[in-house]
């Protein structure tokens, strides 16, 4: 059985949970996953790795209500467990493989949409354990959705957040931010990297190939 030391409401039907699981806390890397199971007979979930804690042995999840499971699943509480935590799988970040010092010189940018945030901050936060500043543009619907702000914004070079209705930040969309730093402020990048809604990653995609930038997008 795996303990849940945490748990907490992000935004509407956004939950985070601190999972006791030492061996994956000791061996996960950013981008890779677990799959969870609540019972014998309950569903196999799998959920990026927000973040880890090597030390404490603990890794966090985010998920989002969207089916019974995941309804049943944010009734859990702290000292319940999970049956099955599973991981790590999936292979993790390309950026892990890429050689630090190269990496140093690069200039990258993460556009995270809604839930996106979550699988964004283990990489975003990796990099600057390693001594890199990613500039980071976090988007929602509304103010209230929006997560994992304070932690992104101490681990990125420049956080912009952007709500769809103007409720906080800048109003708008992640892609017109992208076209603000990129014509406006003059900036650089070497490539995007983005995590959200499907029909946000194609307008960013094709954004990104106007530029002609390197990018990479996930599900």
């Amino acid at each position: 059985m795996y303990r849940i030391l945490k748990a907490q409401k992000l935004a509407d039907k956004i939950v985070l949970m601190d999972v006791y699981a030492p061996r994956i806390a000791a061996n996960c890397q950013p981008g890779q996953f677990v799959i969870v199971k609540m019972g014998e007979n309950g569903e196999r979930i799998p959920l990026t790795i927000c973040d880890y804690n090597r030390v404490e042995g603990t890794i966090t999840i985010v998920f989002q209500e969207v089916g019974v499971s995941t309804v049943k699943m944010a009734d859990l509480k702290e000292n319940d467990s999970f049956r099955d935590f599973a991981g790590p799988l999936g292979n993790p970040s390309d950026l892990v493989h890429e050689d630090l010092e190269e990496l140093k010189h690069k200039k990258l940018l993460f556009v995270a949409g809604g839930v996106g945030a979550a699988p964004v901050y283990p990489q975003v936060k990796w990099l600057h354990e390693n001594g890199i500043e990613a500039d980071v543009i976090i988007g929602a619907k509304t103010k209230d959705m929006l997560i994992l702000e304070d932690e992104l914004k101490e681990v990125s070079g420049n956080l912009y957040v952007t709500t769809d209705d103007g409720s906080y930040g800048r109003s708008g969309l992640v892609t017109n931010v992208i076209e603000d730093l990129i014509q406006n402020q003059r900036k650089k990048y070497d490539a995007c990297i983005t995590i959200g809604p499907m029909i946000m990653m194609k307008f960013v995609c094709l954004l990104t190939r106007k530029y002609d930038l390197k990018k990479q997008s996930s599900v």
